[in-house]
């Protein structure tokens, strides 16, 4: 069992928040390993003293990001992957802890949960998926489901981790799914409404994203955009919002309930 280790360094997270969360995730992530071909991880509450980065994989929650709006992201230093996940900005954005009064509510938890999954399959955020002979998209499991919540019990607590994609998303000849955790999407490269995707098309990056995403989410998607933009130097390209009018010329469309 490989550990990721967690650190609560936020004023606005409770410790009991955090163990909850991590307990919710672990409930999750034999199913998710298993999907994806990995080995085994678990997440824990960093022993006390222990410095990020020292033993492996982690985790960090923090207050607030050094780029405004990011609710969390995922990346590596001296080649450790590591996540960041910013509880007040969540907070801010009309979000909750661990649950909020509707399934559309983004949550810190699933913020978490989002960039865990995301760090296990992608761990060095260098891989891409190809949709067509021109078309990449990074390898982020969790981005076109992004307004999806995942509801899962810890004792008589409700926790919302997030939902996350499996192989077969990525398979532009698979047919049979199914294509992501909650079961909602149709078919490879769907995206569903409060989702978005990066893409990379000849060289010039851009995103697309879902009918019901919220500002929050499209910023975040902008910050996914240049993050990615500032490790390849590529040209960017204004974004838009992904209706009947475009789906037909792009490369995912959205799920309709």
């Amino acid at each position: 069992m490989t550990t990721v280790y967690c650190f609560n360094q936020s004023t606005v997270l409770k410790n009991s928040d955090m163990f909850l969360m991590i307990n919710a995730l672990n409930t999750m992530l034999p199913a998710f390993c298993t999907a994806w071909s990995l080995k085994p991880y678990s997440c824990i509450v960093a022993p006390t003293n222990t410095r990020p980065g020292t033993n492996g994989l982690y985790c960090v929650f923090l207050d607030t990001s050094t780029s405004p709006g990011a609710l969390a992201f995922h990346t590596e230093s001296g080649n450790i992957p590591y996540g960041n996940v910013f509880v007040k900005t969540v907070l801010q954005y009309g979000g909750a802890i661990l649950l909020g009064a509707t399934s559309s509510v983004p949550t810190v938890a699933q913020a978490f949960a989002h960039e865990i999954f995301e760090m296990l399959v992608n761990p060095n955020v260098n891989v891409w998926w190809q949709v067509s002979n021109s078309t990449l998209v990074p390898a982020e499991a969790c981005d076109p489901v992004q307004g999806y919540i995942v509801p899962v019990k810890v004792g008589t607590v409700t926790v919302g981790l997030s939902d996350y994609v499996l192989p077969a998303w990525n398979d532009p000849q698979n047919t049979r799914g199914p294509y992501n955790f909650l079961n909602t999407l149709r078919r490879p490269f769907q995206m569903g409404t409060g989702g978005y995707l990066v893409t990379m098309k000849a060289g010039v990056l851009s995103y697309v994203y879902g009918q019901t995403v919220t500002p929050l989410v499209q910023y975040n998607a902008q910050t996914a955009l240049e993050s990615i933009n500032a490790k390849m130097g590529l040209v960017m390209q204004e974004p838009q919002a992904l209706t009947d009018a475009v789906a037909a010329s792009t490369v995912v469309d959205t799920v309709h309930h």
